[in-house]
């Protein structure tokens, strides 16, 4: 498991790592498979989805967000996000992009945001080993609890996912330091979607997470005009990514603990990285070090129809004994 805590693609090993019962494992891959299924709209009509969110910081401090998205099947949609002074409109239609954007990056809480919802889908693969499938109550409701360790290099974690015994999705996820609750489910285009996401990270509140889905019944042809003053973007005919040429990793140390931190930036066309920000981090002291040194890798940058372009990616340092 990757430590941008995603679980890849399934797979189904003959010979797996530590103790394992291949009747459980099936029984979880089945379960989990249910669940995402569950979750997944079959056929999604014209819709506005409106998510709010609050966002935690260490000194007690609130911070709200807003991201809505209007969708016209076939034609195009529209998102909107605010949060702090970073607020970004894009309009996607078969034309291209036009968008305004106060700044380029988009927060690290932004980037949460999206990778949590409408709901996030996870699978096992060789790297996970499935130790039990428990019955327990999961926040006043009854669920099925695989529990399971990820094995990453020298790492492993005690990891757990449930799914609600009634409505077959998934209510909570522990992959390692991240902790996603799943309530308050409703109904949309066939699928259970949560209500409520609260996100938690090493056991600390970080986000709270309200969202709403419902059919747009007034697509109007103005949804998707472009804002005023903003910029036309053209979708690439052809592209060629970014290619690393240098990127040194942190030196060694003498201790006995490995430590990631996940940073994310622009590379853009003069081949370095610019606005980088920090991603995830298991240990916030190394934050400046690691920022410090991303901005000394360079990369081929990336090519949009023969011409190089700029592009958001992300970056994981590895602190070696310390």
């Amino acid at each position: 498991m990757k430590w941008v805590l995603v679980l890849l693609a399934l797979v189904v090993t003959s010979v797996l790592s530590f103790s394992q019962d291949i009747h459980v494992r099936e029984e979880a891959v089945r379960l989990l498979e249910k669940a995402n299924a569950a979750s997944t709209p079959m056929k999604l009509p014209n819709l506005e989805r409106i998510d709010t969110f609050q966002v935690f910081g260490s000194d007690s401090a609130v911070k709200e967000g807003t991201f809505t998205r209007v969708v016209i099947q076939g034609t195009g949609r529209r998102d909107e996000t605010t949060f702090g002074d970073y607020h970004v409109i894009n309009v996607f239609t078969e034309k291209g992009l036009t968008t305004v954007r106060t700044r380029e990056l988009a927060p690290p809480e932004v980037n949460t945001l999206m990778r949590l919802t409408p709901i996030y889908h996870v699978s096992f693969d060789h790297e996970d080993v499935i130790h039990n499938i428990a019955n327990r109550d999961v926040n006043g409701r009854a669920a099925r609890c695989i529990e399971f360790d990820t094995v990453a290099g020298q790492k492993t974690g005690a990891n757990e996912i449930c799914v609600d015994a009634t409505n077959g999705a998934i209510v909570l996820e522990k992959l390692w330091d991240e902790l996603i609750e799943n309530s308050e489910f409703f109904s949309f285009a066939g699928a259970v979607v949560p209500g409520r996401i609260n996100y938690s990270f090493a056991g600390a509140a970080k986000m709270e997470i309200r969202q709403t889905m419902a059919p747009l019944t007034d697509a109007t042809p103005n949804v998707l005009a472009a804002p005023p003053n903003a910029q036309i973007r053209q979708f690439c005919k052809t592209y060629r990514r970014a290619f690393g040429e240098s990127m040194p990793q942190p030196k060694p140390g003498n201790g006995g603990t490995d430590v990631e931190v996940v940073l994310r930036g622009m590379i853009m066309e003069d081949g370095r990285i610019h606005d980088a920000v920090v991603q995830s981090s298991e240990r916030p002291d190394l934050n400046a070090e690691a920022l410090n040194l991303i901005r000394q890798w360079v990369f081929t940058p990336a090519q949009c129809d023969g011409r190089s372009s700029q592009t958001e990616a992300s970056f994981t340092l590895h602190f070696q004994g310390r």
